[in-house]
């Protein structure tokens, strides 16, 4: 009786068609959230900082071909500097399932709420800088009051600094879709919109 061919080598001599329709990396991707090896290293923390603005990210950063299939994507382009973003606090989340602090953040504090770039900072056992963050973080919001929803009623400007990341997880449709899936907190406004500080590695008051 005959030896049965390796897979490979039937995919090879185009006998069977594509293994189970994904391609090898797909089927190596062990993240537990969307590219969170990205979205909690410490890579880019030593270097400087480019001073953009909310308005300058939601007009002119070009979305990057990535969708929400691209779960272990590494960094590529932009997503290799680091940012520092003077904007207004309007809605902070700390209660993710994923265990980040995810903060909204506007040009002017009566922008448009869904006029928003997301920024996130990963839990302290991923570096204890995100801990001191979040520290700084909850410091500048103080006693503000805080409706159930995470919206402050009062927001606070805050300059924020970290690497920029591209959640292509939230992008509607293939990888070069300009709409959103609507799950991005409230910003959605856009697919550039989908742009984050993502890890925020300092908070301070500006």
């Amino acid at each position: 009786m005959p030896r049965p061919e390796p897979a490979a080598a039937l995919v090879a001599l185009g006998l069977v068609g594509p293994l189970a329709g994904a391609p090898l990396g797909a089927q190596a991707c062990q993240e537990p959230h969307y590219r969170w090896t990205e979205k909690t290293d410490t890579a880019l923390a030593g270097v400087a900082p480019q001073p953009t603005s909310v308005a300058a990210i939601l007009g002119s950063w070009a979305p990057p071909v990535l969708g929400p299939h691209d779960r272990c994507a590494p960094r590529s382009a932009r997503e290799l500097e680091a940012y520092t973003v003077t904007a207004w606090v309007r809605l902070i989340d700390t209660v993710k399932d994923d265990g980040d602090w995810h903060a909204e953040l506007t040009e002017r504090a009566d922008s448009p709420s869904d006029s928003c770039i997301v920024v996130e900072i990963p839990a302290p056992q991923y570096s204890p800088r995100y801990g001191e963050a979040r520290v700084a973080l909850d410091s500048l919001i103080g006693d503000r009051k805080i409706r159930k929803s995470g919206v402050l009623v009062s927001p606070v400007l805050a300059r924020v600094s970290g690497a920029a990341f591209f959640d292509g997880e939230h992008r509607h449709g293939g990888r070069r879709s300009p709409k959103t899936d609507g799950g991005h907190g409230r910003c959605n406004a856009s697919v550039r919109a989908l742009w984050e500080i993502h890890p925020v590695y300092r908070v301070t008051s500006p």
